[in-house]
């Protein structure tokens, strides 16, 4: 097959994050090798991917009543690009018009049961399929079970897609790939008779992966809100992976992983002479006008590392969004930053209590550093934004309360409240499943206004109340905190407070009138969303 053709699907709600790298590498890797290479993006339809998770909770896998992909209408600064259309039929004209000889899939968990019913809603047109990311690395048997899916990548997948579709245009047998799981159908009666599960390679050379093909994005896609401006925004990733041990976070087991399969580290950092060259394609082909650092740690540089980015960023002259944690910064580094063009940084801060977020969330540090820590952007004119999470498993309202005592000792320019969702591959993931909160099988949703979790102790209606009071209880004085909590209750009566509450908040907090809040897909008053984990496929 001389002209094979694959279309990727990315199952992505809302425009719920930036363009993804993964896709844009596996595009230039084929495209490189004469493969034709099309993309089918859900992020300007105007659907949710919680449409598909109607499953009771804590019940499993099972799934209810999927509903309609064309929902709920949209308001914000981007509205003129949304697609106010069915996306499944547009999925299957693009399928019918392009005639793909191999669908590609890149998902996490959240987005799981979308790319599921995207795929089922195409199904009719036999063409094999591949679904990957870290769902697929930490779920694999789950993921292969369901019947829309032919084979899924476990792990990385730029050597797999690669390998892949190079045995499929020369007609040869591909189902020992590696890092692929593959259904095998019996030649005589097409039924699944079993399930070939490949090892995994070592992890990738990062320096060794082009510039990814970024151009198979629509215009629109890169246009981005940041402290109150749209810019045209890319994607710059200088790390993958992680060097820390977070709890809620599936870097750990991505580093042990790969270690157990493949004796090689996961957690990588690409040279500054690549990082050079994507950020070059970035302003003087693509036009960039605002870089967003892709990296879960953008300070996991030495200071030589460190000092050489500083000198290649001082000629790019474009802003920049990165995210780190407080520890990890100081005045110098700050400074040499803002120089150099740093325009907003977020912090992780997670949890408000000492003892909790050393044990349960494995961040060891204390609180007076942090407030110290956060002195330092404003001393050098960097606005920054702070991520806080509620629900652990094992939390109480009582601790949460502590992350908002302590989101009151320092000035944040903005602020994140989100529930924690477990998703596979997290040792918090882990231990919900072992003290019963959650079920084996339950797929977390993209949504962090509810929670899968059953605590008794911290019910789902208390954490959606929390997290949409949370920049009130921060920002206001106590002596409103019992008008507040009037506002957490889901009635007639606390809506129409929190309304109210809300309204005064966006008129009195905000210092950047350009902005419409609405465009960062969140409820107000909490500001900011942030970007979900790289999917390795």
């Amino acid at each position: 097959m001389s002209d094979l053709r694959i279309l990727f699907i990315y199952p992505n709600q809302r425009s719920e994050s930036i363009v993804p790298p993964c896709i844009a590498i596996f595009s230039r890797l084929l495209k490189q090798r004469g493969f034709t290479v099309d993309l089918f993006d859900t992020s300007q339809y105007d659907i949710d991917a919680d449409d598909y998770d109607n499953s009771p909770r804590n019940e499993g896998s099972e799934r209810v009543g999927v509903q309609n992909l064309l929902a709920k209408p949209y308001e914000g600064l981007a509205d003129a690009h949304r697609k106010h259309r069915n996306a499944v039929t547009d999925l299957n004209t693009k399928v019918n018009d392009y005639q793909p000889h191999l669908i590609a899939v890149t998902c996490t968990e959240s987005t799981f049961l979308l790319a599921t019913h995207l795929l089922r809603s195409i199904s009719q047109y036999e063409i094999p399929n591949i679904v990957g990311g870290v769902f697929c690395t930490f779920a694999p048997q789950q993921a292969i079970s369901c019947p829309e899916i032919d084979m899924i990548c476990v792990g990385e997948g730029e050597n797999a897609i690669v390998d892949l579709c190079e045995r499929m245009r020369a007609g040869k047998d591909y189902t020992n790939v590696t890092n692929l799981w593959v259904k095998k159908k019996s030649r005589r009666t097409n039924v699944e008779s079993e399930i070939i599960k490949n090892p995994v390679s070592r992890a990738v050379n990062i320096n060794e992966i082009p510039v990814g093909d970024f151009e198979l994005f629509v215009d629109s896609r890169f246009y981005r809100p940041m402290y109150g401006k749209m810019y045209r925004m890319m994607p710059v990733e200088t790390h993958r992976g992680c060097p820390y041990t977070c709890a809620f976070c599936n870097s750990p087991s991505q580093n042990q992983f790969y270690k157990n399969e493949t004796n090689s580290k996961f957690f990588r950092k690409r040279s500054m002479t690549r990082v050079r060259e994507e950020l070059l394609y970035f302003r003087n082909t693509l036009n960039a006008e605002y870089i967003f650092f892709w990296a879960d740690t953008f300070f996991a540089w030495n200071n030589r590392e460190f000092d050489e980015f500083c000198e290649i960023y001082q000629d790019i002259k474009l802003p920049f969004w990165c995210q780190t944690r407080t520890e990890t910064v100081n005045s110098k580094k700050i400074s040499k930053l803002a120089k150099v063009g740093l325009h907003m940084i977020a912090f992780g801060m997670e949890h408000g209590n000492e003892a909790f977020r050393r044990d349960a969330l494995l961040r060891d540090y204390t609180n007076a550093s942090a407030v110290k820590a956060l002195e330092i952007p404003h001393q050098h004119g960097v606005p920054y934004t702070v991520n806080n999470i509620i629900g652990f498993p094992g939390e109480t309202r009582e601790l949460a309360m502590d992350t908002v005592e302590l989101n009151r000792q320092f000035d944040a320019d903005q602020m994140g409240c989100s529930i924690f969702q477990p998703y596979q591959g997290t040792a918090l993931r882990s231990r919900a499943v072992r003290e019963g909160y959650i079920g084996t099988n339950t797929i977390c949703p993209a949504n962090s206004d509810d929670t899968k979790l059953n605590m008794p102790f911290f019910t789902s209606e208390e954490m959606r109340g929390l997290k949409r009071t949370f920049a009130l209880y921060v920002k206001f004085p106590k002596s409103r905190w019992n008008e507040i909590a009037e506002a957490e209750k889901f009635t007639p009566e606390g809506d129409a407070k929190w309304e109210k509450l809300a309204n005064e908040y966006t008129s009195t907090q905000f210092n950047f009138p350009e902005t419409d809040i609405r465009e960062t897909g969140n409820t107000r008053p909490i500001e900011i969303s942030q970007n979900a984990p790289i999917a390795t496929f």
